[in-house]
């Protein structure tokens, strides 16, 4: 909770604020673009006890569901809501991608590293509470017993850690450097990716739950030892899963660039020669022209679905990622997904397959040669992962719905 302990309001900026490039290792910032937030129930309990105005939402079913709707989205403090398990489900609406195609590709990311912080912090305090440590604490305060699905550090043990923060910071260079050394040689990451996952590893030290450093501070010198070690481990685990953001965030880029250019060439009609389109596109006062000539604009929308379960033992985080568009037929994006989506991509590159498209910008359908390579990569990194493609009700479009399981 202390994440958001003084964030309780949504700051405004001023549009066209400038925005950086990457979520992790960056100094965030906002992004204009509308948003609804909807919170779990502990979420708006959180800001309702602060005395923060809500937005109340009326579900399908008839109940009312509390959050924000935004006008701009404040990065850091939407990755507190994640961090904090506070958001049930996000919806981005785009009445035009290419002014926010890069902040789309980025909330893409940021969404599944918030997975990955979960997944991590659920990891190691199953192992914390398998300790001798936590074994004496839940005899002694047998009122305040921790396991694996309630951990989370009472009150009392937080401030016996605040007069120890030297040493923690002592453990955490412990857990981190072996990790960062075998990052600086490893010939598959540029330098600034490199960088990136370093912050990104010192971003799982830091904000993991405090009872994991009172179990090390707490263990004799050997248990402590082993504990760290599993600890590496579970940053390491999380590292062979981090590509999965840049890998989602592309498709959810590339289909929805795809589908807004589809929706865009349908209204320069037959007549114009093919050689024309991609300059036309490209013209941002023709590219307005167009798009002024839809009702509600491009009308895709970006939705998140958050949650975690208890189940075979630990928790289970899982995410819905769904996209809406509401210019292409649904029979269209089936078919793309039937003929590209379910491929075995063997040996063969997403740039081969861009490269052989006939298209004015190569293959619309890389998109879908995405899923077909996410699945492959969820498969070897034991992510469960769905796709489906179904038609929205009353409206003959398709919503793309992609689901992960860590």
């Amino acid at each position: 909770m202390a994440l958001l302990e003084n964030r309780s309001e949504v700051p405004t900026v001023s549009k066209g604020q400038a925005v950086t490039k990457h979520i992790m290792g960056e100094k965030p910032r906002c992004i204009d673009l509308r948003s609804k937030i909807v919170l779990t129930q502990e979420g708006a309990a959180f800001f309702k006890n602060r005395a923060t105005g809500l937005h109340s939402f009326e579900t399908p079913d008839g109940d009312t569901r509390y959050g924000f709707k935004l006008k701009i989205v404040d990065v850091p403090w939407l990755k507190r809501l994640l961090l904090a398990g506070f958001v049930d489900k996000a919806e981005f609406p785009v009445s035009d991608l290419g002014s926010v195609k890069n902040e789309i590709g980025d909330l893409a990311r940021l969404v599944v590293f918030s997975i990955l912080y979960g997944y991590f912090n659920s990891t190691i305090i199953d192992r914390a509470v398998k300790t001798e440590v936590i074994a004496k604490w839940n005899r002694t305060h047998p009122h305040q017993a921790l396991d694996a699905q309630n951990a989370v550090s009472p009150v009392e043990l937080k401030n016996a850690l605040k007069s120890r923060s030297d040493a923690i910071e002592s453990i955490k260079k412990e857990i981190t450097e072996p990790i960062f050394r075998s990052l600086l040689v490893d010939q598959r990451r540029t330098e600034d990716e490199r960088k990136r996952l370093m912050y990104f590893i010192r971003e799982l030290v830091d904000t993991v739950d405090p009872l994991i450093y009172f179990v090390l501070l707490c263990s004799a010198p050997l248990e402590r030892q082993k504990i760290q070690q599993d600890i590496i481990k579970a940053i390491n685990s999380v590292l062979d899963r981090v590509d999965l953001a840049d890998y989602l965030s592309l498709m959810v880029i590339e289909l929805m660039s795809a589908a807004e250019r589809s929706t865009l060439i349908e209204l320069l009609g037959p007549e114009t020669k093919p050689s024309e389109v991609r300059s036309i596109l490209e013209n941002p006062e023709k590219r307005r022209e167009l798009i002024q000539r839809l009702p509600h604009g491009l009308a895709s929308i970006m939705v998140w679905s958050l949650s975690k379960r208890w189940a075979l033992g630990r928790w289970r985080y899982r995410l819905k990622l769904s996209l809406y568009d509401g210019s292409s037929s649904f029979e269209d994006t089936k078919r793309m997904f039937d003929e590209r989506g379910r491929l075995s991509l063997g040996e063969k590159s997403l740039q081969e397959l861009y490269e052989h498209g006939t298209g004015p910008y190569g293959d619309d359908g890389l998109g879908w040669y995405y899923l077909s390579f996410i699945a492959e990569a969820c498969e070897h990194m034991g992510v469960h992962f769905e796709a489906a493609v179904k038609e929205r009700q009353g409206k003959g479009t398709a919503a793309v719905n992609l689901v992960l399981v860590f």
